[in-house]
Order: C-alpha cells, then sequence, then structure tokens
C-alpha cells in the first residue's frame, strides 16, 4: 500500500498548491466572478469554480495525509477511516456553519477550551519541554496564532453584534488541532514510561 499512499500524498498535494495557489492569484479573474457575474446556480461555471476554490485546498490536505498515513506502514483500513472521518468532520463544520449566525458566547467557550488544552498539554510535558524547547515555542505560537486569527475573524461580527455567518468553523478546527496535538502527547507519554 505504500505505493497508493504516495499516488495519494502527491494528488493531494496537486491539488492543494494548484487550487491553493494558482486560483488564490486572483479568484476573480481566474473564475470570472465578480459583483456583475454572480452565478444563477450552483453548477454555472463561476459558481462551480469558488466551490473548487473554497473546498479544493482542505480536501487535497486529508487525501495528502491519508496517502501519508499509508506511506508510512498504517493499515489500508486505519489510513482510509481516518480520511473519511476527516472528510465527513470537514463536510459537516462547513455547510452546517452556513445558517447558523455569529454567538460571541460560543466563540468564547471555544477559546477557553483551547487555552484549558494548551496548559493541558504544557503542565503533563513540563519535563519534555525542558529538553525540546522547539515543541515548546512551537505550541506556544500557535496559540498565540489562534488568538489573533480568533480576533480577525470576529472583528467583522463586532459592529453587527451578532449578526452574519459565524466564524465558528474556524474556532472548531483550531479545537480539535489542539485536542489531538493533546492526545498524541497523553500517547507518546504513555509510550515513554513503558
Amino acid at each position: 500500500m505504500r505505493t497508493t499512499g504516495k499516488i495519494l500524498f502527491f494528488a493531494g498535494m496537486a491539488i492543494a498548491l494548484f487550487i491553493g495557489i494558482i486560483i488564490s492569484i486572483d479568484i476573480g479573474d481566474f473564475c470570472n466572478l465578480n459583483k456583475d457575474n454572480l452565478p444563477t446556480s450552483i453548477w454555472d461555471y463561476p459558481a462551480l469554480c469558488f466551490i473548487l476554490w473554497g473546498f479544493g485546498v482542505p480536501i487535497g490536505l486529508i487525501i495528502s495525509a491519508t496517502g501519508i498515513m499509508m506511506t508510512g506502514g498504517a493499515k489500508t483500513g486505519t489510513a482510509l477511516k481516518f480520511g473519511l472521518i476527516a472528510l465527513v468532520i470537514y463536510l459537516f463544520v462547513s455547510f452546517a456553519n452556513g445558517p447558523m449566525p455569529h454567538i460571541p458566547f460560543l466563540f468564547g467557550i471555544g477559546g477557553a477550551i483551547l487555552l484549558l488544552l494548551y496548559f493541558l498539554i504544557l503542565w503533563k510535558n513540563a519535563k519534555q519541554f525542558k529538553t525540546n524547547i522547539y515543541k515548546l515555542s512551537g505550541y506556544t505560537s500557535l496559540v498565540i496564532g489562534f488568538w489573533f486569527t480568533c480576533g480577525l475573524g470576529s472583528r467583522q461580527y463586532q459592529p453587527m453584534l451578532g449578526q452574519g455567518e459565524s466564524p465558528i468553523d474556524i474556532m472548531l478546527y483550531f479545537i480539535l488541532a489542539m485536542l489531538f496535538f493533546w492526545l498524541s502527547e497523553r500517547k507518546q507519554n504513555k509510550q515513554i514510561l513503558k
């Protein structure tokens, strides 16, 4: 399955890079999408192009991650289960967020969960971090980046007092990232103790 894994890895990488770089140069020019040329249905060319741009990079990342698991020797079932679950989570969060208004209280709960998971990681891995300052710096930088990204994402809602689509999907992905970091550190610690 290592060959299949490599194919998936490079296919996902190509999708993400093509869409992320080429189309992002100017989505308006590439997709012929502007205020005077809004699509009348989801099946029109500008709409399909925009959907490809909006969903292609995350899907490419999921395909690459599934492929790298196979390349690394994970069982095919495990890698495919990971890919399918990641895809389902991505699609659920993407589509469920559309009709949801911004609720600042939920955003605040998400921020508190992020900080709690960060502090748990630090507390449980204090000895490890004294010998691995890069890992500690990475976690700290990531959480600081979360803070500024969340501020940027919620800024558009400040004058609207809670109206409009919520940036809660960003918060959910950050929570998942920190949760998986936490689980990874716990698993690594258990293996070290054995």
